[in-house]
């Protein structure tokens, strides 16, 4: 089964609702290609299960990973939980937080959960954006990277989903590109 450091677990709440559509899917990773492969799965919330998560892990092919996406339905309309790759080299710290909190609302700031992902760091919050919201949302991202300076946020992360139209992460561990599942820190 996956470890209670899980996404699964942070996001378990948002899966109460019989009312959301959620996605999924498992994608083979293509470095410098504009598209991943990706085998689609739309499931409602109420059938998420850590048992569920558990088989999709399992049944992964060769170099094929399990990803959550951002985009949800609710009752027809589309939403987007609000998803952050970071391209951090060192550990995540007060001061990046503190950095995200100039370009980020406080409200979604407040509701976000941090994730080790083995190289770098993912983060997800608990509110909902609408469409246009999502946009501006990845953009304030884009802003959190110093001028002249490293990069916070990875911002070919950004462009691929934007280019998508839905964010992603990914939730196994499935192949020799990642070194690690994505575990819970504590923070801030």
């Amino acid at each position: 089964m996956i470890e209670k450091d899980h996404p699964f677990f942070g996001l378990h709440d948002l899966f109460k609702s019989e009312d959301i559509l959620f996605t999924f899917s498992k994608y083979k990773y293509i470095a410098d290609s504009l598209f991943d492969e990706r085998e689609i799965i739309k499931i409602k919330g109420e059938q998420i299960s850590e048992q569920w998560v558990h088989e999709q892990i399992e049944s992964l092919s060769e170099n094929q990973e399990l990803a959550m996406h951002s985009l949800v339905t609710i009752k027809g309309r589309s939403y987007h939980i609000p998803m952050i790759d970071f391209s951090l080299d060192e550990e995540f710290s007060i001061a990046v937080y503190h950095r995200m909190g100039m370009y980020i609302s406080k409200k979604i700031l407040l509701q976000t959960l941090f994730y080790s992902s083995g190289r770098s760091y993912h983060a997800y919050s608990l509110n909902l954006l609408s469409p246009k919201q999502w946009l501006e949302f990845m953009g304030r991202l884009l802003l959190i990277n110093p001028p002249n300076n490293s990069s916070v946020i990875d911002t070919r992360w950004i462009g691929h989903r934007l280019i998508g139209g839905f964010s992603s992460l990914r939730w196994s561990n499935n192949t020799d590109q990642y070194l690690a599942m994505p575990k819970k820190i504590k923070f801030p």
